[in-house]
């Protein structure tokens, strides 16, 4: 948050700059001052304008350190301004530092355009302001606050950026609740003049309520940054989320899908993240297409735990034929032998017992679950008609305490059809 509020601090800064043009100076008729157009009633005497115009010029070509100099000729000579003179010394000076990046000597420069008396209003505001900027970034947050707090009590017109920038350093304090009331503020103010509600005062009202664990309000807050900005994908996605904490599946699944469907995301995360909501919500149709065309778009790589992903999808949608290659490649990378199990599952629901067979022997190399997959493996030999294979597998199964009586069923059910059969061939 704090490089953001950096970013923006160039231009205010530098529209903080009191530029020679607009400063009230003693012009030459008979060396009489021309009276301000404002309240203020010092002026800009000649010399020292050569002076301050020396600087500008150097500081608009970027010689800074040519805008030092030329300051620090003037500064020899500050125990014979008057305030306003000296007020404009510090602020050019303030300037220079900030475009420098010297932060804390701008900082300084600032307070000693306070320091002098007379301020006119425009020059006493903009270095409030400004300086409360330069202590945000510099991670002074309690120091902003004051300098804010102060300008909002002297500014006739508090603008919407000012709450802001206090909702800002609150929020950098974990002060949520006088961070949500500068935000509540600034949006007021907005609304007021006319103005659509800044974004970044949006998002930051969103954060808070997040920290606060306040899901709901942060939903309502992300609907309407969804609103005004249905092009960044970012939203979509935070309000997703939102509706996730919030346990609502069926909206989150709805919010992704329409920006899949808007082009908005397309990330192999997003990819994966949408097919297994769509699982979740039964519709492991949807699923599939967007994984298979993730594939395709070689967005989704195809390793293992993506693959497996896949397989499920398609499992779900009873997609037998399409899931056989899927876990062929998935065993092949992995090696594992719950994938060959669930190869043979596969196998299995399309009556191929034979090399469902084969796959629960792999499987059955893995040392796991044993037990279980003989049970799987007795049952596709026997489908295949290799009865006494299928006793062998069935038998031992039995050394499993779990699946030891069912077992024991099917070694019986084996023998009973192995000597129906004999009896049938000896006719």
């Amino acid at each position: 948050m704090a490089k953001q509020i950096k970013k923006l601090l160039l231009v205010s800064l530098t529209a903080a700059v009191v530029t020679l043009s607009g400063l009230s100076l003693a012009k030459d008729s008979k060396d009489k001052p021309v009276p301000p157009p404002t309240k203020q009633t010092q002026v800009i005497r000649a010399e020292t304008y050569k002076g301050m115009e020396v600087a500008q010029k150097a500081y608009e070509a970027k010689d800074y350190n040519g805008a030092i100099a030329a300051l620090d000729l003037l500064k020899a000579k500050e125990a014979k301004f008057n305030d306003y003179e000296r007020a404009t010394l510090y602020n050019l000076y303030a300037a220079v530092y900030y475009a420098q990046d010297k932060v804390p000597q701008a900082i300084e420069a600032y307070i000693n355009v306070l320091k002098q008396p007379n301020l006119p209003d425009a020059l006493r505001d903009g270095s409030l302001y400004a300086m409360a900027q330069l202590y945000f970034i510099s991670e002074q947050y309690p120091k902003a606050i004051a300098v804010v707090k102060k300008w909002l009590s002297v500014s006739p017109t508090p603008s919407p950026e000012g709450y802001a920038l206090l909702a800002q350093a609150y929020y950098q304090t974990q002060k949520y609740k006088e961070a949500e009331q500068a935000l509540v503020t600034s949006l007021k103010i907005s609304k007021e003049r006319g103005q659509a509600p800044k974004e970044s005062a949006l998002a930051l009202l969103r954060a808070i309520y997040y920290e606060r664990k306040e899901y709901p309000k942060a939903a309502k807050v992300l609907e309407i940054l969804v609103g005004l900005y249905p092009g960044k994908a970012a939203y979509w996605q935070q309000l997703a989320g939102m509706k996730g904490l919030l346990d609502q599946q069926r909206e989150q699944t709805t919010l992704m899908h329409a920006a899949y469907r808007g082009k908005l995301i397309g990330s192999e995360s997003d990819i994966l993240n949408l097919a297994r909501l769509y699982m979740v919500q039964d519709a492991p149709y949807a699923g599939v297409r967007v994984l298979t065309q993730g594939l395709k778009d070689k967005v989704v790589k195809p390793n293992a735990q993506n693959l497996e992903l896949y397989a499920q999808a398609l499992a779900m949608s009873r997609e037998y034929e399409k899931q056989i290659p899927v876990l062929k490649k998935l065993a092949e990378i992995s090696g594992q032998s719950r994938h060959y199990l669930y190869l043979g599952q596969a196998y299995a629901e399309l009556g191929k017992w034979t090399e469902a067979a084969t796959a629960f022997r792999t499987a059955l190399k893995g040392g796991e679950r044993t037990a279980d997959i003989q049970m799987q493996l007795g049952t596709a030999l026997f489908n295949a008609d290799r009865y006494a294979e299928a006793r062998g597998a069935f038998t031992a199964a039995q050394q499993s305490p779990a699946l030891a009586q069912q077992a024991a069923q099917w070694v019986k059910f084996v023998d009973q059809e192995i000597a129906r059969r004999e009896a049938v061939n000896a006719r």
